[in-house]
């Protein structure tokens, strides 16, 4: 499919007349080529080397979220090309990191090191001189403008994680690679022989990871005053004609933090459909329908814009109109940021596989969530999105010659997140009816993933290696842990109140001079030690290291009384779990929660709710991220035989560069596996 635009568009305009503002300072022969490049439809004065030959050999490493090894075992007959693995390779349950969260792991998969080396211990960090949690990850640098009118720079990203992705390695031995959305190494690095598509961490055009739109007519006070997690609820009027609004990015150019807004216009048409307009282009969408992708530009300046994509699902028409609108992903044809490396590469896809979705966190979890679609919507996208990341997968594997081709899907992970308590019957939100229809689903992501590996290994040459992981296994999350309001009824933190909980979140209420620890992200507890912490009162040294070993004893007993169980398989404590130039920024303690248990949902974020259980009523109903490890394995399965029975996440990255002939960085921890010659 080649949907390359012909012609010069208003868009194509002012992408030139924005390249000419980025080349202020260069001299006027520069302009004039960086012009020409634009208009000819290259990547600029520069370029990149071509494909060059086929390679001899490949190590190809395919990577699906969430896949966990149990669930590989239960349904085995049903997943033959993972069986032929087993059987004529190796197959090996794959040690993840502490805490066996997405961020953590795939962060130890790529730079080969542990989180003590690359500093990502949680998806939240915590500010010790404020208190406050932020996210790990990408750090945003606004765009810079010319005279206020013309682009200058991009808005351009940092990383919190150090160490380098083994890829990079890769790239500087003269090898070729493609790499496709790994989850949480974004920025993408600059590589010369690369190409590279943005995973997780890429955000949406609003800089989140993803946030909805819902549209309604039945908005209620309450709804109005309590902002969604992961969405923005919008109330309009029933009218032949509804005027709205679609809410974009901060304005780079505005002191006061106001967002970019696009018009859109709702027509309702009978009982079941919507004509929908966004920017000149009208379409009507129906009942039950996911609709078409709908081009988004937010106009920053007469001669900048930022152009999104996003689509639109209508819920209902009557008794009352309720519409709603996936995250505005920037558009891959023309994006404000890079999501690929190099950046042109992102229209390079567009024009080989159509439309496809560019923001990291890619599927319409929050929505479910917070019940604005239901599983049918949900489902649809996710194995719409899957289609497309296959499509993208072997379309370059098939075009593109590379030495280190990797792809990872994440279907298998955001499925098992939303639709665990439609397969654990013991979950508080099991329903019969909804298990009849959508229960097989995460089994179904399986058949899925084992069609790709099929497609994969057929098309392997002989010298080819295949590694197929995930970076973690899966649990239900049926009850969530109040963590702070345990440090509250245990006497570690006090609140200003003197009451035992508080609905406030952030920490807000504490009193930080009678505190001793405190609870942020999933599982992590810091100590508020002397000189660290703002308002520290626990002593450094052995002190802080007996109140860790006293709390971590203590978390281990705790029982929950509505079931008898142990809520708790392990306390890690951060001195004996993690090493590295990074573990002083670790929380002191990771909670390692037995089968069923989690965090409770306002523990991330500082809460102190009453009681110290609570079931989980969320859609989000499956979970990983602050299980015991030792229960939480990936998969690891190879095309040939390998001598090792144990395998962890870590060893990947130098066992790669080993079968390609790469130097292996000193810096690395993991083992080359002994991977046999046959295949």
């Amino acid at each position: 499919m080649n949907n390359a635009r012909q012609g010069f568009s208003g868009r194509q305009t002012r992408r030139i007349v924005e390249l000419g503002a980025q080349c202020v300072g260069m001299t006027w022969v520069a302009v004039a080529c960086g012009l020409l490049a634009a208009m000819l439809g290259l990547a600029g004065c520069g370029g990149h080397p071509g494909e060059g030959p086929p390679p001899k050999k490949r190590v190809v490493i395919l990577g699906f979220d969430g896949v966990d090894p149990d669930f590989v075992e239960k349904w085995a007959q049903d997943l033959p090309h993972i069986r032929k693995l087993m059987s004529d390779g190796s197959f090996r349950r794959l040690r993840t990191t502490v805490p066996p969260a997405s961020c953590t792991a795939w962060s130890s998969f790529a730079t080969g090191l542990n989180p003590g080396g690359h500093g990502i211990f949680d998806f939240i960090y915590r500010d010790p001189k404020t208190y406050l949690p932020d996210r790990t990850g990408a750090v945003s640098h606004p765009p810079k403008y010319l005279w206020g009118l013309f682009l200058r720079e991009r808005e351009t990203f940092t990383t919190t994680m150090t160490g380098t992705p083994f890829w990079k390695a890769v790239d500087e031995a003269g090898q070729r690679s493609v790499i496709l959305r790994v989850p949480c190494v974004y920025p993408l690095i600059s590589a010369k022989h690369g190409h590279l598509q943005g995973g997780f961490g890429v955000p949406d055009v609003r800089g989140t990871e993803g946030t909805f739109h819902f549209y309604t007519t039945a908005l209620s006070p309450a709804e109005a005053a309590d902002p969604k997690l992961g969405g923005r609820v919008v109330a309009i009027e029933k009218a032949a004609e509804i005027r709205s609004f679609i809410e974009g990015p901060v304005d780079p150019l505005s002191k006061d933090g106001k967002r970019l807004r696009a018009e859109v216009t709702f027509r309702p048409r009978g009982k079941d459909s919507v004509e929908v307009e966004v920017g000149g282009r009208t379409h009507t969408i129906e009942i039950g329908r996911w609709g078409p992708w709908f081009r988004v530009d937010f106009k920053v300046t007469p001669f900048s814009t930022i152009h999104g994509m996003a689509r639109f699902r209508l819920i209902s028409v009557e008794p009352e109109l309720e519409i709603y609108l996936s995250p505005v992903n920037h558009d891959p044809a023309d994006p404000a940021i890079a999501v690929t490396e190099p950046f042109d590469y992102a229209r390079e896809l567009y024009e080989a596989v159509g439309d496809y979705k560019t923001v990291g966190w890619n599927h319409e979890t929050w929505g479910l969530n917070e019940e604005r679609i239901d599983e049918a919507a949900f489902l649809e996208d996710v194995f719409d999105t899957m289609r497309k990341t296959e499509e993208i997968t072997f379309h370059e594997f098939d075009t593109r010659p590379a030495e280190l081709f990797v792809s990872v899907f994440v279907e298998p992970d955001r499925t098992s997140h939303m639709m665990y308590r439609l397969f654990d019957k013991r979950h508080p939100l099991y329903d019969a009816k909804l298990a009849e229809r959508f229960g097989d689903s995460i089994r179904q992501t399986y058949l899925r993933m084992d069609e790709i590996i099929g497609k994969m290994m057929s098309r392997l040459g002989p010298e080819d290696t295949l590694f197929v992981v995930s970076d973690h296994g899966f649990h239900s999350y049926r009850r969530g842990f109040n963590v702070n309001t345990w440090l509250i009824q245990e006497g570690y933190m006090t609140l200003k109140t003197g009451k035992k909980w508080t609905d406030k979140k952030f920490l807000l209420d504490v009193d930080w001079s009678r505190t001793k620890a405190y609870a942020l992200g999933v599982g992590g507890i810091y100590l508020n030690i002397r000189g660290r912490e703002a308002q520290g009162i626990v002593e450094p040294g052995e002190p802080a290291r007996a109140l860790a070993r006293e709390i971590a004893r203590k978390l281990e007993q705790v029982v929950d009384p509505e079931t008898g169980e142990r809520a708790i398989k392990h306390v890690y404590i951060a001195a004996d779990t993690w090493h590295g130039p990074r573990l002083p920024e670790a929380q002191d303690l990771q909670i390692g929660f037995a089968e069923g248990y989690r965090v409770s949902s306002a523990t991330p974020l500082g809460g102190a709710p009453k009681g110290l259980f609570e079931d989980n009523l969320k859609k989000w109903s499956g979970d990983h991220a602050a299980s015991v490890t030792q229960e939480t394995d990936g998969i690891f399965l190879c095309n040939r035989k390998i001598e090792e029975q144990e395998v962890s996440i870590l060893d990947l990255a130098p066992t790669a560069l080993h079968l390609l002939g790469v130097g292996i960085p000193a810096e690395l921890e993991g083992k080359v596996l002994h991977v046999s010659a046959g295949s």
